[in-house]
């Protein structure tokens, strides 16, 4: 089975940024509908499926679609560890945090797939939604059947989510990079800090203190 944060959460753990992890390409899922956009063809879309060396199986999403994946026979490749930034990274981390949560089938992982591209590939300017026709801008969706039309959809309202998010990071997002295959996003979610034993202790007895000026003050 695969484990979409588990990946990312063993990485930053174990390594420092920009350090080497060794992963392999196992598959897409079945459900996934074949689209083809500006930069793919008839390209099975949606999330993918890798293998760790050290941590075990994970997912990810393409954030370079112009490049090819390494198919699984090619086995084990090493990627850079990094992160993303400015633009780039509140714009995916408000498609994270807004959406990442409800996607499970195959066209909510093509349609957030899609978003991501959309917000690491477009340059021309225009706002940021899957569009066809005159303000399409340099990344669109070219598939125009009524299974392409739905996952559009859903990945324009992924896209205008993203754009308006303004709650807190709840994930914390890794870039994996590799020269000749496509880079990937992995997300991991970020959990509040466990307080340490000994703050329990100051907290504790504070409130034994409290507890203590308050029976003093009562009348006698």
């Amino acid at each position: 089975m695969f484990k979409p944060l588990a990946f990312a959460a063993a990485v930053l753990a174990a390594t420092p940024s920009f350090a080497d992890v060794s992963i392999k390409f196992v598959s897409k899922d079945a459900a996934d509908p074949v689209l083809t956009t500006s930069v793919t063809t008839d390209y099975a879309t949606g999330a993918l499926n890798y293998l760790n060396a050290a941590t075990g199986s994970f997912q990810a999403y393409c954030i370079e679609p112009a490049q090819p994946f390494a198919i699984s026979a090619k086995g084990f490749k090493t990627y850079s560890v990094g992160s993303f930034t400015g633009t780039q990274a509140s714009l995916l981390q408000g498609l994270y945090s807004s959406s990442f949560g409800s996607v499970h089938t195959g066209n909510q992982q093509a349609a957030f797939q899609l978003a991501v591209w959309e917000i690491v590939s477009e340059t021309s300017g225009t706002p940021l939604k899957i569009a066809t026709g005159a303000d399409q801008g340099s990344f669109y969706l070219a598939s125009t059947d009524g299974a392409a039309n739905a996952v559009q959809a859903l990945a324009t309202h992924y896209l205008s989510a993203a754009q308006s998010y303004s709650g807190p990071s709840l994930y914390s997002l890794t870039k994996l990079s590799n020269a000749s295959y496509q880079d990937l996003v992995v997300a991991t979610t970020v959990t509040a800090a466990v307080p340490e034993p000994e703050t329990y202790a100051l907290f504790l007895s504070g409130l034994g203190f409290v507890g203590l000026l308050a029976r003093r003050r009562l009348p006698r």
